[in-house]
């Protein structure tokens, strides 16, 4: 019977600490807390902006083969924007009729 009791006081005190860790995390203060340790560490990529956030994507291992591609493909088009005459502008149907009247 004592061996029992003991067992359930045990089981009762170690639930009780549990729930005051738990109760601690909760509030306006223990939120306060949980930001200022979460400002000192590095940010995660779900906390980066703007450019921040696209230099962390092009350093990543898995976007090496996109990167690539959209470098090639963006030096294409700056290629191909920089072959484009005024006799090819005005020569085609598309530039003359959205561009050339501007």
């Amino acid at each position: 019977m004592q061996a029992e009791n003991a067992e359930i006081k045990t089981y009762f005190q170690n639930r009780m600490a549990e729930s005051k860790k738990i109760w601690a995390t909760r509030g306006p203060d223990a939120r306060a807390a949980t930001l200022a340790a979460k400002a000192n560490q590095p940010q995660t990529w779900r906390q980066m902006k703007g450019m921040q956030l696209m230099m962390h994507e092009i350093g990543a291992a898995g976007n090496k083969p996109f990167m690539v591609g959209f470098a090639v493909s963006a030096v294409a088009a700056l290629w191909i924007q920089t072959k484009f005459t005024p006799e090819m502008k005005k020569d085609s149907l598309y530039w003359s009729t959205y561009h050339g009247g501007k």
